[in-house]
């Protein structure tokens, strides 16, 4: 189970403030846990993960401070981050940051870092 120190998942955290529609909240999160899973490849983290059925949560942030914030602790805690920054041809500017992908990795330092965050 997640939180037991020995479970491995990820944990997208999409901004809310953007207004962006179903659709591109769930592009923009399958942006950051491929490029998580292509970042992480070959890791005993990732090994485990695709073992586990890669178990994701998908969290919310307020705002690209609370984001950048998030993404930070997840660094300052070695765990590794990938920050997803749109690509500008539908809803939102090329370059603004959507979302970030923590992990995979063990599920207690995760959620160390974003225990407090709401579900999306």
């Amino acid at each position: 189970m997640a939180g037991d120190g020995l479970a491995v998942k990820m944990v997208l955290v999409v901004r809310t403030d953007l207004d962006m529609g179903r659709g591109k909240i769930a592009a923009q999160a399958a942006h950051g846990a491929v490029t998580a899973a292509l970042a992480s490849a070959g890791t005993d983290d990732f090994l485990r993960w695709t073992g586990d059925g890669q178990p994701k949560v998908v969290l919310r942030a307020e705002s690209a401070d609370q984001l950048a914030s998030i993404a930070a602790r997840a660094r300052d805690a070695a765990l590794p981050v990938e920050l997803v920054h749109d690509a500008g041809r539908t809803q939102l500017a090329a370059g603004t940051v959507t979302c970030c992908a923590i992990g995979p990795a063990s599920g207690a330092e995760i959620d160390a870092v974003t225990g407090g965050l709401r579900l999306l």
